[in-house]
């Protein structure tokens, strides 16, 4: 194993740990150091207690629960969450989330640059990318990139070429970044998944990465010279709202595309803290979350913000929507809150056991289920009467 301060200065290991969210703050011990090779190539091991392990992320797909986390950990339950199947996967690394885009075709995403598959609704899984894979992806990828802006700087006019110069400068320190990552390993995690339809979806996470296929996933295209995030902030969720696509990042930054992901802007972000998701809530309104209980809502898709009275300084991680475009914010400290379409928050409840939720989702028959560090979570529901 090595250890990642032997490659990190002190502040860029607080922003790998904060990257890594709900694993970085309950799994210290194990993301501080790089993961064994065989935990890309070795299977998940089966185990009576993986209902109570530490789940990160939860999904209805059809009739079907699935649930993802450490060791490679996923779930499957068929009775609404009365008993768990856990499913045979190929590696065990900790998976940190899962989209599916029917009830058959599915992906999870996790540490080491692992991108995982399944057709069959999550019955059989197969890896379709690692970390090893994604660093030399980045690196040939970051080189094209240079090599192309060296051959055209040489042909420009005079009066552009300062700014290709410019340019060129930043490209140069990107391909040393690119190659830093390629000597360290299977190194950083993918944080979240989405998909547009069955062949075109994105991946995104540490560092700046931001990966898109247009094939269900067999090859991937490198897609940050389609954002403007040049010091490599992590991307901690991607999600769609109405008719735009929204990233939530690390340094109070967000990300909006307006064309199915093919160009992202910046937003004009209403704190400078990590956030760690966006939902839309009501009628064409957006909620984004992060650290120590904040929380926002936009009624113009970004453009300008309102703050959102948590009554909470925990960390909020994951969300759902009701069917009244209420919201739920779960997360530190087993903290839930029910946000109504206006902002206004209606119900603040916390677990008994005050065990930190990573995610939570409004079921088919309208009941709360959140994971997070001890598995699996009924929350309470509650109807808004303002």
């Amino acid at each position: 194993m090595m250890n990642i301060y032997r490659y990190l200065a002190p502040h860029q290991a607080q922003r790998y740990f904060t990257a890594l969210a709900l694993t970085a703050y309950l799994c210290l011990n194990s993301v501080t150091t790089f993961a064994q090779d065989d935990a890309l190539t070795d299977m998940s091991l089966p185990s009576s207690l993986t209902p109570h392990s530490f789940l990160l992320d939860l999904e209805q797909v059809g009739n079907k629960l699935v649930a993802v986390g450490e060791r490679g950990h996923i779930l499957i339950s068929e009775d609404e969450a009365i008993s768990w199947q856990q499913m045979q996967v190929p590696v065990r690394v900790t998976l940190t989330a899962s989209y599916f885009i029917n009830k058959k075709q599915g992906w999870v995403v996790g540490h080491d640059g692992v991108v995982l598959n399944t057709l069959d609704g999550g019955i059989h899984w197969h890896k379709q990318l690692d970390g090893e894979q994604v660093n030399q992806l980045m690196s040939e990828h970051a080189q094209s990139v240079l090599t192309n802006a060296e051959i055209a700087i040489k042909t420009v006019a005079l009066e552009q070429r300062n700014q290709l110069e410019m340019e060129l400068e930043e490209l140069i320190i990107a391909a040393g970044d690119t190659d830093r990552f390629l000597g360290e390993g299977a190194s950083r995690p993918f944080l979240d998944v989405w998909f547009r339809n069955e062949l075109e979806g994105f991946i995104i996470g540490a560092y700046g990465l931001f990966l898109h296929t247009t094939d269900g996933g067999r090859s991937w295209q490198p897609w940050t010279r389609h954002i403007n995030n040049p010091d490599l902030l992590h991307l901690n969720a991607i999600s769609p709202v109405d008719d735009s696509i929204y990233i939530a990042a690390e340094a109070g930054f967000l990300f909006r595309s307006d064309d199915n992901g093919e160009n992202w802007i910046s937003l004009e972000s209403p704190y400078d803290g990590t956030f760690f998701g966006l939902i839309g809530a009501g009628d064409h309104a957006l909620v984004a979350y992060g650290l120590r209980g904040n929380a926002f809502i936009s009624f113009n898709k970004g453009d300008t913000w309102k703050t959102i009275n948590t009554g909470i300084d925990a960390s909020l991680f994951g969300s759902t929507r009701l069917a009244d475009g209420s919201i739920v914010l779960v997360g530190d400290g087993g903290f839930s809150i029910q946000i109504n379409p206006i902002g206004k928050v209606t119900h603040l409840k916390q677990t008994i056991r005050k065990l930190p939720l990573s995610a939570v989702i409004n079921k088919i028959d309208n009941s709360l289920l959140s994971v997070g560090l001890g598995g699996i979570h009924p929350l309470p529901i509650h109807n808004n009467k303002s």
